[in-house]
């Protein structure tokens, strides 16, 4: 499966940021990896999802426990601020892959993975939809 590279370096990244939170006092630890396995939850359901609905729920459920825990553990007002405006700019940048899925639910009239694949598209389509996943994927994973 095409997934499993990208599963395990997912789960490499959270492993290593839970190790090196192990140092919080133990409030905040729980606290953070209650986030943390609620990003793995929905990181997991991301990769193995079949349906561009879910695809696109998981995928925006991943920012908020991000947030909480941007927002929770901010020691500073900046901190703070960048949050709130990582939440916003990653909301702004989801709707261009809403754009996108919304476009090639109503083009190929399915919303499964495997069934899109049979749709033909032009190519100033797969242009479209390749700068708008740029921005979409982009903006959450910077670039």
């Amino acid at each position: 499966m095409y997934a499993y590279p990208f599963i395990y370096v997912f789960l490499v990244v959270t492993v290593l940021s839970i190790v090196y939170c192990l140092s919080y006092n133990v409030d905040d630890l729980v606290s953070f990896m209650f986030y943390c396995q609620l990003i793995l939850l929905a990181g997991y359901a991301l990769f193995f999802t079949d349906s561009i609905v879910l695809f696109f729920l998981f995928y925006e459920f991943l920012l908020v426990p991000s947030f909480f825990i941007l927002y929770k553990f901010a020691k500073t007002r900046r901190c703070v601020e960048a949050a709130y405006l990582m939440f916003f700019w990653t909301q702004f940048g989801a709707l261009f892959l809403l754009f996108v899925l919304l476009y090639i639910y109503f083009i190929s009239q399915t919303s499964q993975f495997s069934r899109i694949s049979h749709t033909y598209y032009t190519p100033f389509e797969i242009n479209y939809f390749f700068i708008c996943l740029l921005i979409g994927f982009g903006v959450k994973l910077p670039i």
